[in-house]
């Protein structure tokens, strides 16, 4: 009993310090991605003004990498479950550093949809990668990890914008876009370290075994996993939460400039916005292990929907910049909430499928809002841009908990087999709320 319970131990010594070293590559690569990701909004006002483009064309330069991005979470996200993790993190990175320096060179308006478009496809192939890695190193701290995951993904969106916008009052905005693509190249380092599928945690409930010497390759796209009810609600969670990244993200800085803030103040609306995120990630991503996503997700849509309406009718850019710190505390509750959900009710075998999907479709509803917003502002000003969101999030986040209500409420067989196959069993609130084992085996097409 000796030797079982010291060689448990082990194996969960070893699991941590695999997990602890996969999360410090993810973060600082994340840092970089999300860094360069974002750096380019602050500049748009004044490329607007270089370059002569209107307010509705900048929502179509934030959709366009939305849109990619969505491709790359659908189409490639799956190889993650494969054994490509690592390529496709290098790749994602390559992609971006390469659309900060096509940029630097655009003389159009297309040039920078383009570069959108490349940067945005190379962010969705690396986040599907590292975050299939992060469920996977250890199923039963999903939430926690994928919260530093977030807190990561928060930190350059800080940093970004705010390099970006200081940087503005004495260089060029194709200077910074193109130093912006070098700093980006420094993240193959951490990915080619650090980037590599774990041994699999030893089974730990009856019947385990049997489910990890399975040697079935999971399917090469994701769509199967929309069989399960669980699966989507929560991607209506998650989209909802998408809904005011998509909407007011390209537009925030034209929207800061009409109420009087100088770039500076725009720039440091972005950083602040993010230090709440950053954090609460971890507490909000134990809060998701502890008592299930969609729980905490329910907490922070709470605190966000009110404070999105706000915005509509807020004229200085200072109280702008404060609520945006109280609406990051929503943000990261629901954001990460939805993000654990997703990882509890679906095996880890499938977490680059089922967190690919679920990012899919959260910019599908992103590049919708963002396609809109600029159309939306010009039209009707703050209060049909805010406003407007506000509504869609309640829609899609009662719709979603509907369907989670009505899926952890019908009946149901035992929980299969495979749950065990994650490591542990899952939390006791998704207990049995696993989807069908055909979606989970489903032969390769």
């Amino acid at each position: 009993m000796r030797t079982t319970m010291k060689g448990s131990i082990d194996a969960r010594d070893t699991r941590d310090t695999e997990r602890r070293r996969l999360t410090a590559g993810v973060v600082i690569a994340t840092v970089l991605m999300s860094s360069g990701s974002l750096v380019i909004f602050p500049l748009l006002p004044t490329l607007q003004a270089e370059l002569g483009i209107s307010t509705a064309d900048i929502g179509f330069v934030a959709a366009a990498g939305f849109a990619a991005a969505l491709i790359a979470e659908l189409v490639v996200a799956p190889y993650a479950d494969r054994g490509r993790a690592r390529t496709m993190g290098v790749v994602g990175v390559l992609f971006m550093a390469a659309a900060l320096i096509g940029s630097a060179l655009a003389t159009e308006t297309w040039h920078l949809v383009a570069g959108r478009a490349v940067g945005g496809f190379g962010f969705g192939v690396f986040m599907a990668a590292a975050s299939a890695l992060l469920v996977r190193v250890d199923p039963t701290r999903a939430g926690e990890s994928l919260g530093r995951l977030g807190a990561a993904e928060l930190a350059g969106i800080a940093l970004g914008p705010l390099a970006s916008g200081l940087t503005i009052a004495f260089a060029s905005p194709g200077a910074i876009l193109a130093w912006s693509g070098l700093a980006v190249v420094l993240g193959v380092v951490p990915v080619a370290l650090t980037f590599r599928e774990r041994t699999p945690a030893a089974p730990t409930v009856p019947g385990a075994a049997a489910s990890t010497r399975s040697t079935t390759r999971p399917p090469r796209v994701s769509f199967d996993l929309l069989r399960s009810p669980m699966v989507v609600g929560v991607l209506l969670l998650y989209g909802a939460i998408m809904v005011p990244t998509g909407a007011y993200d390209g537009i925030w800085p034209r929207f800061m400039t009409d109420i009087g803030a100088s770039e500076w103040l725009t720039a440091l609306s972005y950083a602040l916005f993010a230090v709440p995120f950053a954090l609460i990630a971890g507490w909000a991503g134990r809060l998701a292990d502890r008592h299930g996503g969609v729980s905490a997700f329910v907490r922070g849509a709470v605190v966000l929907v009110p404070i999105v309406a706000l915005y509509g009718v807020i004229g200085n850019p200072w109280v702008a910049t404060g609520v945006g710190f109280i609406e990051s505390s929503g943000q990261a509750l629901a954001f990460i909430g939805a993000a654990a959900a997703m990882a509890q009710a679906v095996p880890a075998a499938r977490a680059g499928a089922s967190q690919g999907l679920m990012r899919g479709f959260g910019l599908l509803t992103a590049t919708i809002a963002a396609a809109l917003s600029g159309i939306a502002y010009d039209a009707g000003g703050p209060l049909a841009l805010f406003g407007g969101t506000a509504i869609v999030v309640v829609l899609m986040a009662v719709a979603g908990l509907l369907i989670v209500r009505a899926a952890r409420t019908r009946p149901r067989a035992d929980p299969p087999e495979h749950a065990a196959s994650a490591g542990s069993t899952p939390p006791a609130a998704f207990a049995g709320e696993l989807v069908d084992d055909t979606v989970c085996t489903a032969s390769r097409p």
